[in-house]
């Protein structure tokens, strides 16, 4: 007779999803904030379907994975493969171990549509090979100086890594965000100059409740 042991699911696996499979930049930022947080990379699985690359991230916690979505290529000069041997390049130096696994496009899809199963881990853990394809996947001009680049960077601003093109749709939205918030600041001034001229008149208190509403419209696109 078959019991369930864990009918609430207390000891399953934790599987995280991060990265992104249409952009290098977000699976590098997303790999240098669990580098440098709370939880320790212990390993990491480069899960490799033809020039694409997904990670798989195990931590000190053996119940707690994260996978980095196939945003990740190479076989080719270009961001893709810059990102995948920057990615490396820093893993090795905070002495993680790197592995490597040809996967399944089944298994792929099943990692990028973020519905791998714990069975899929243990198969990554049982079959990835102790090496890698080091001479495809690292880029030569991906050294020190580079390297020191990204990090000195990601120290600075743990949104914004320094790969990023200046005309990227990020560094657009910010700065149409700023644009938005100096709009809502001016509205204030004009409000408090009104508040200013009709402090006596019935409609001050109108004005009042229209300052309390920008204010708080503002609090909240700024995340005070």
């Amino acid at each position: 007779m078959f019991f369930d042991k864990d009918p609430l699911g207390f000891y399953s696996v934790d599987i995280k999803y991060e990265g992104s499979t249409k952009a290098t930049q977000y699976c590098i930022d997303d790999f240098m904030k669990l580098l440098y947080g709370s939880r320790k990379i212990i390993d990491m699985t480069i899960l490799t379907y033809g020039e694409y690359h997904a990670l798989m991230l195990c931590f000190e916690n053996d119940d707690y994975i994260v996978f980095i979505k196939s945003g990740l290529t190479s076989g080719y000069m270009g961001e893709g493969p810059k990102g995948t041997s920057l990615i490396i390049r820093l893993a090795e130096e905070a002495g993680i171990t790197i592995k490597e696994l040809n996967t399944t496009p089944s298994l792929f899809k099943r990692i990028n549509t973020s519905l791998a199963t714990s069975k899929d881990v243990q198969f990554i853990k049982k079959n990835r090979k102790d090496s890698f394809n080091y001479n495809r996947l690292c880029l030569k001009l991906v050294n020190k100086e580079y390297l020191q680049r990204a990090k000195e960077s990601f120290s600075k601003n743990k949104n914004v890594i320094f790969v990023r093109d200046e005309n990227e749709k990020t560094k657009e939205t910010v700065e149409l965000d700023r644009a938005r918030a100096i709009k809502l600041l001016e509205k204030i001034d004009e409000k408090m100059d009104k508040i200013c001229e009709n402090t006596n008149k019935p409609g001050a208190l109108a004005v009042l409740g229209d300052i309390s509403s920008i204010v708080s419209t503002l609090k909240g696109f700024l995340g005070l």
